[in-house]
């Protein structure tokens, strides 16, 4: 297995690595390109050996189609130089096998610079994710913070994958001590850890006990009850752990973590929004 495609998990998890850029990109869409290459290859070679200094038109065609299909694979991916170098080459198209060797062995020593992280089936469901609408609508910011941790889960980035499912509890938990009027005199809620979030949240929630029977009562009662209890839970089993380096995660938990957070987070938006 060359190094260019091994699982991230195997080239080394202490890495940290950019996601948002990263480009998907088909490995099929490697092979059909290396496949006409080479077709492109034994045509010029073989037009070369019945001794035509001339390329045929279609030929010509199937050169330069070859070279864009080429050159856009270089931009997606960014490789610069091989993109500037197959774009000068679009409207004069290598004459010779040797040309042609040339152009190609470029583009492979560019390639050969870049990382390419291989993304199992198992988990290719989790890159990029389009979280339901109710979700991103009520919680755009953890949202982003959610998709970072599918992202990271996807590429095999575990402990990653826990920490921004945890940045985006983190954002829960203040939106609900905002909706339960939690405040403190020297600081803004912004800067109040989770615990101290939560203790208030605790009170109001007491307080809300000493109000009128009825179902509004008992609804919005069970909601925060247990809205406070699942972030006193993210914070003891989980957000205390990643965030003080206490625990590395392997791929079960991640899922467990990310899955359990995902789904809390579409039961919070039935009500609250940041």
């Amino acid at each position: 297995m060359s190094e260019a495609f091994r699982p991230a998990e195997l080239i080394g998890p202490g890495r940290l690595w950019s996601l948002w850029d990263m480009p998907t990109i088909n490995a099929l869409e490697f092979f059909e390109l290396g496949s006409d290459a080479s077709k492109v290859a034994h045509s010029i070679f073989f037009t070369a050996r019945v001794g035509s200094h001339d390329l045929a038109q279609y030929e010509k065609e199937t050169i330069k189609a070859n070279i864009i299909a080429l050159a856009d694979i270089c931009k997606r991916i960014g490789l610069p130089t091989c993109l500037q170098l197959l774009k000068d080459r679009e409207n004069d198209p290598p004459q010779s096998r040797r040309e042609w060797d040339m152009l190609v062995a470029t583009v492979r020593a560019e390639l050969q610079t870049n990382v390419f992280v291989f993304v199992p089936m198992h988990r290719a469901k989790y890159y990029e994710m389009v979280l339901e609408g109710a979700v991103t609508a009520a919680f755009s910011t953890a949202s982003k913070e959610l998709v970072s941790a599918g992202n990271a889960l996807a590429v095999g980035l575990y402990t990653a994958t826990v920490f921004h499912s945890m940045r985006a509890a983190e954002i829960g938990v203040r939106v609900l001590g905002k909706e339960l009027g939690v405040s403190y005199p020297d600081k803004p809620l912004e800067l109040a850890d989770w615990q101290n979030i939560l203790d208030q949240a605790d009170s109001k929630i007491i307080a809300m006990k000493a109000l009128p029977r009825g179902t509004h009562k008992d609804e919005e009662l069970n909601f925060y009850s247990q809205a406070a209890v699942q972030f006193r839970y993210f914070k003891d089993a989980w957000r205390v752990r990643v965030a003080h380096a206490r625990e590395t995660y392997e791929e079960s938990a991640a899922i467990k973590v990310f899955s359990h957070t995902l789904e809390f987070f579409e039961t919070l938006a039935i009500r609250l929004k940041e």
